[in-house]
């Protein structure tokens, strides 16, 4: 799944929060922790967007949007990437994956998004190949 992407600033007023964001939880105190740090050294990493109608929406970096929001940022650095629903979804899941503080609840309502998905259909093994999870650990969360 390499889809091209183009590297740019975007105003924040364009960017929009996915609905299909497997992170429901936003911790207040680690939220502004990052916008000290963004304050201070900016956004490291660029969010990942799609275009998505008239704005980008977030694929991966809603808690970047929702800290550079709390510091005042006008811009934001972003990869904008042409991505299916199904892919972004997918790689919504495998970035919340890779940070530690994911609810399990969240974690579970993203497995089992993706096993609901029609077109593509993931199995449990295909879920657990691409998050890094035992087949057994997807099983348990989302079944």
């Amino acid at each position: 799944m390499i889809n091209a992407s183009e590297y740019r600033d975007l105003p924040l007023e364009c960017l929009a929060e996915s609905a299909n964001n497997p992170r429901r939880s936003f911790d207040e105190a680690a939220l502004n922790e990052l916008a000290d740090s963004i304050r201070t050294q900016g956004i490291l990493a660029p969010l990942v967007v799609r275009p998505v109608g008239q704005h980008f929406e977030i694929v991966a970096g809603a808690r970047r949007l929702r800290a550079a929001q709390i510091v005042g940022l006008e811009t934001a650095p972003v990869r904008i990437v042409e991505f299916t629903d199904a892919q972004a979804l997918e790689v919504s899941i495998v970035e919340n994956l890779q940070r530690r503080d994911v609810h399990p609840l969240d974690e579970a309502q993203g497995f089992a998004a993706l096993m609901q998905l029609e077109d593509p259909q993931y199995s449990i093994e295909q879920i657990s190949a691409k998050c890094g999870k035992s087949p057994a650990y997807i099983a348990a969360l989302c079944c």
